[in-house]
């Protein structure tokens, strides 16, 4: 599952075969036709995975870390940079949200995919507007907490769609500052911006 979510994201559903998929993981193509029925069955799998591992590692430790708003949005947007900056110096460029990715680019084929993804980014969404209401709270801004939300969701997605099509990790810190002063913290600062070397 592992070695089908990194080769997707890398090269896409259409410019990824089982073949590959298989080689990279180190198995013969009948062991992964064991588990999936075939290509679509892998990639709606794939999306699943993306999602509870990009939920837990991003937005459940964040969560479980810190407290304040600020931090938590601080902390989402740093690990997506590192992630991505760190893609760009292995390989040269940005691959953007793995989810989004499969989702647009399967959608409308595979409507099983849309729904995963948007299951999975009510979830972030939730997380979001977590933080909104909490900086409501924190009378750092004014305004209804789901709308903020909503808006923090769309910088976010705006943030990967950015630095994909930029292959600009940095595009994401531009996002997170912004996300930040809509918030209520400017003055909150992420990391700096590294040259991706």
């Amino acid at each position: 599952m592992a070695t089908a979510a990194e080769q997707f994201w890398r090269h896409s559903f259409h410019g990824v075969s089982v073949d590959l998929v298989a080689d990279a993981a180190g198995v013969n193509k009948a062991t992964v036709y064991r588990y999936f029925a075939d290509k679509r069955d892998l990639a709606l799998a794939v999306v699943k995975y993306n999602g509870a591992l990009s939920l837990e590692l991003i937005f459940e430790s964040t969560f479980d870390e810190y407290v304040l708003p600020q931090d938590r949005l601080a902390s989402i947007y740093s690990y997506a940079y590192g992630v991505h900056l760190a893609t760009y110096k292995t390989d040269g460029d940005v691959f953007g949200c793995p989810i989004v990715g499969l989702a647009l680019e399967l959608g409308q084929e595979m409507p099983e995919i849309r729904a995963e993804a948007q299951a999975v980014f009510d979830q972030v969404e939730g997380y979001l507007t977590k933080i909104a209401s909490d900086a409501i709270a924190a009378r750092a801004v004014k305004g209804d907490p789901d709308a903020l939300g909503r808006t923090l969701t769309q910088l976010l997605h705006g943030a990967f769609a950015s630095a994909r099509v930029a292959s600009d990790p940095a595009r994401l810190l531009d996002a997170g500052h912004a996300s930040l002063a809509l918030i209520g913290f400017p003055e909150k600062r992420l990391p700096e911006q590294e040259p991706p070397a």
